[in-house]
Formats: structure tokens, C-alpha cells, sequence
């Protein structure tokens, strides 16, 4: 191990990022490791800095939240020789960290990294783009965008929820067709997330029990429009409860799907904008990704 990339992300956190990199340095230094450092200027920056500079380096070490480790993905997945990759978490809800256990403390995690145990990761391919843990639409998908980051910086977790709370008059539904395995399902829904992973939006999602990160599948949590306030509390105390209520949620595993939509369909990849999609092929992208864990 010679070529060392730092990807730095220095407005994740409240600039958690941006102080961590002298601790990520010492620990590379001190295993005669000499890192090249790259900090995101914009949005997509990430992505286009991976798809340009990886392939000169054997590790790339990310630092930053979900945003950043996506672009992260999306420039790797653009590579035949694919580096290993480390991830220090420094976002708000690190939901892709909190399912591989990751730590947020900057020294303790690039230790873990220089360790070198091996974790290949399912990647998710969305149309022409990819998503690391969670690709979803309708009710509160768009809240982790939409609210403003200096509220984030402050808030918080709590941010999302207050924001959420902003959006519950507006919940509408869209008539879709579904196409997995050899199964069609036309019908309506609210909500739904196609997911790798234990934590969605800084909680356990309800697919905790049967989440597996190399197992070539995808979590499938489909929710139907409630018809009053007593339908919505249902839903969200299933939701807390972790459980599936079977009349107003569907819940499936599957390695591809088709949603097909006649309404504009707003997607979020990762907590990030999705773009408004009215045709989706997404793909379980097998062991894609190697991770330091």
C-alpha cells in the first residue's frame, strides 16, 4: 500500500470534516504513508475528482456524510480498477456508517482503515446513476435536501423531523406499476424506499432484522396513502415498532425492479435529490465496492 487519496468534504458536519484531516495525516504518516488531499468545491465535485484521480491511488480515504460518500460511489463505480475504500463519517445522520458500525471519531476510524479488513459492499444502480444505501420517493424523501444545512448544522437529527412535520398536508399518492422477479403490482402509493441498509434518516429502518449488505438483494418498503389521521398513526407506529402493516405497507426483497409512474416521481439517492423520474430500472449491484471496516 504506496498511493493514499484523501477525499475531504470541508462543510460536512459543521466543518467537522475539515478539522479531522490533521488527524487523518498523523495516522498515514506514522505508517509511512505520504496521502494526496482533495476537498470538494461544489456539488458532484466528489464525483468527478474520483472519476479522474482514483486510479492512481491504491486507497481513498472519504471524509464527509452520506452526500459525499455517494458521489464517492458513483466516480468508483465509473472505474474497472477500483481502489479499496475507507469511510470517515462526518455528515448528520450517517445512516451508511451506522449499518457497517462505522465510528464518526476521526483518529480511532482511520486506525480501524489502516487495519485493512476487507467488507465488499452492494452498490445500487439507479437509471445512470448509483446509490449506497437507500433510493426513495414521496412522503418526507425530499426533507434531507430541502432543509437548509446551516439548520442541519444546528438541529442536527431534529432538523428532518421538524422539517417533515412542514410537509404532512402535502402528502399525495402516485398510481405506479412494479415489475420484480415475475411479479406485477399496479397500484397506488405514498411512499416507498428501495434500501441497503439498517438506518434510514438517522433511525432504524424496518428492514433491520433482514438487511445484508452482500447479499445481492434490496429491502422494498411500499406504503399506500392513509385515508385520515388514525391511518396515519398506524403507519407510523408500525414504522417505530419496526413491523410491516400489512394493509397500509408492502415490504419485498428483490435484486432488480421496475417502477413506471404517469406523475412526476421525485427521487432522493442517499438523502441527496434524485431528480424527477417517470421510468426506473433499478439493479443490486453485487460485492461492488470494497470497504475498510
Amino acid at each position: 500500500m504506496k498511493h493514499v487519496m484523501i477525499l475531504l468534504n470541508p462543510a460536512a458536519g459543521k466543518g467537522a470534516a475539515r478539522r479531522s484531516l490533521y488527524e487523518i495525516i498523523d495516522e498515514l504518516n506514522k505508517r509511512k504513508l505520504y496521502p494526496v488531499v482533495f476537498t470538494t468545491q461544489h456539488r458532484a465535485h466528489a464525483e468527478e475528482l474520483i472519476r479522474i484521480h482514483a486510479h492512481r491511488f491504491d486507497l481513498i480515504i472519504c471524509c464527509g456524510g452520506d452526500g459525499t460518500l455517494n458521489e464517492t460511489i458513483n466516480g468508483l463505480m465509473q472505474i474497472e480498477k477500483r481502489p479499496l475504500l475507507g469511510y470517515i463519517p462526518k455528515g448528520t445522520a450517517n445512516d451508511f456508517a451506522s449499518t457497517l458500525k462505522l465510528t464518526s471519531h476521526t483518529r480511532n476510524m482511520t486506525q480501524r482503515i489502516l487495519a485493512f479488513h476487507k467488507f465488499s459492499c452492494d452498490i445500487g444502480q439507479f437509471n445512470e446513476r448509483c446509490f449506497t444505501y437507500v433510493a426513495g420517493f414521496g412522503a418526507f424523501t425530499d426533507v434531507s435536501y430541502t432543509t437548509p444545512q446551516n439548520i442541519k448544522n444546528i438541529l442536527g437529527r431534529a432538523a428532518y423531523f421538524l422539517e417533515g412535520i412542514k410537509h404532512l398536508p402535502s402528502i399525495t399518492s402516485y398510481h405506479l406499476k412494479i415489475t420484480y422477479d415475475d411479479q406485477i403490482i399496479e397500484d397506488d402509493f405514498a411512499f416507498g424506499t428501495i434500501t441497503n441498509s439498517k438506518s434510514i434518516g438517522g433511525m432504524q429502518s424496518i428492514s433491520t432484522k433482514t438487511a445484508d449488505l452482500q447479499d445481492g438483494l434490496f429491502e422494498v418498503l411500499l406504503i399506500r396513502l392513509p385515508n385520515n389521521p388514525l391511518d396515519l398513526q398506524a403507519i407510523i407506529t408500525a414504522l417505530l415498532k419496526q413491523e410491516i402493516h400489512e394493509r397500509w405497507m408492502l415490504f419485498f426483497k428483490t435484486n432488480a425492479l421496475h417502477i413506471q409512474s404517469k406523475d412526476d416521481l421525485k427521487w432522493t439517492l442517499d438523502g441527496e435529490e434524485g431528480g424527477i423520474q417517470h421510468d426506473v430500472k433499478i439493479e443490486n449491484k453485487k460485492k461492488a465496492i470494497t470497504f475498510l471496516v
